[in-house]
């Protein structure tokens, strides 16, 4: 299997850079990580004001797909998340939507061990690895792997987990799969401004899909969630909403008041990230009202 170093990594998704790797259509790769940092916050005595931010959010790639032509659809199913220990949460003034109530930065290094991750003594979360940053390369300029787009970039949006797969629209033949910002764990929205932020490997596989959106999404066990990404979350939301209506109105042969209404009832509005330059919102719409053929490769991944 081909296995990408997080050496060999990446600071925005372009077009303008050069294939890592090559794979084809269903063959596995592993892609190892830097957790967002890059590894420059190795104790607590590491304050994140003092860092190079100009290795943020390193995504490792990108991957080229043989017989990916730019305007395919693709779902990159994650196939499995391995995280290392430990974790980093860093805090500092201006961070997270509260980040005006930090007076000083601080750093806690968090272990992860028997499953959990230790945030402070005796209390611990459940590890729920996820994958905050995926995505291929853009139609036009190169896009900061800090931000979210049409493309997926910086998404943090935490359905992305080990037996999901993320749905994205080609733009160049061979689509540029970059990925990284791995999190031991992270609540939506993301309102501390960071998740358990650490390194690991994510494996990946990526095929062809059957889809008749413009956004990306991500299928997994509940449902398919399309993601929106804007500077304000009321307009990520009406656009995710815009396209669900859409969706259901081709799935079910509507028209647009009726497929506007029944979308109204069975979808679900819900934040990824509010913290990044542009906020990501989702909209889910239930595994049942969706084509079945966007679950054949997670289904037979949920039977392994």
């Amino acid at each position: 299997m081909i296995r990408v170093p997080s050496r060999q990594s990446i600071t925005s998704f372009s077009n303008a850079h050069q294939a890592i790797a090559e794979v084809d259509l269903g063959e596995p790769f592993l892609l190892e990580t830097y957790d967002c940092y890059a590894g420059q916050i190795d104790a607590e005595s590491v304050l994140r004001p003092d860092i190079d931010m100009a290795d943020f959010n390193r995504a490792t790639g990108p991957v080229k797909v043989a017989g990916v032509q730019a305007g395919d659809w693709v779902r990159i199913q994650i196939e499995a998340i391995d995280v290392t220990s430990p974790g980093v949460m860093a805090v500092a003034p201006g961070l997270g939507i509260l980040g005006d109530n930090v007076e000083q930065a601080s750093t806690r290094l968090v272990s992860i061990e028997n499953g959990r991750a230790w945030i402070s003594g005796d209390i611990g979360v459940p590890v729920e690895p996820m994958v905050g940053v995926i995505g291929v390369a853009p139609a036009g300029a190169p896009v900061s792997t800090e931000c979210p787009g049409t493309h997926g970039g910086n998404l943090d949006t935490s359905l992305l987990t080990a037996g999901s797969a993320f749905l994205a629209q080609a733009k160049h033949d061979g689509c540029l799969v970059a990925a990284g910002d791995l999190h031991a764990a992270q609540g939506d929205g993301e309102l501390g401004g960071t998740g358990i932020e650490i390194g690991g490997q994510i494996q990946l596989r990526v095929d062809r899909a059957r889809y008749q959106g413009k956004l990306p999404a991500v299928c997994h066990r509940d449902g398919m969630s399309l993601l929106a990404s804007a500077l304000d979350l009321k307009d990520a939301i009406a656009e995710a909403f815009a396209e669900a209506v859409n969706l259901m109105k081709i799935w079910h042969e509507l028209d647009w008041s009726n497929a506007y209404r029944l979308t109204s009832i069975v979808g679900r509005a819900q934040v990824s990230q509010i913290v990044n330059p542009l906020a990501t919102a989702r909209l889910t719409i239930p595994k049942e009202w969706c084509p079945g053929s966007l679950f054949e490769r997670l289904d037979e991944w949920a039977m392994r």
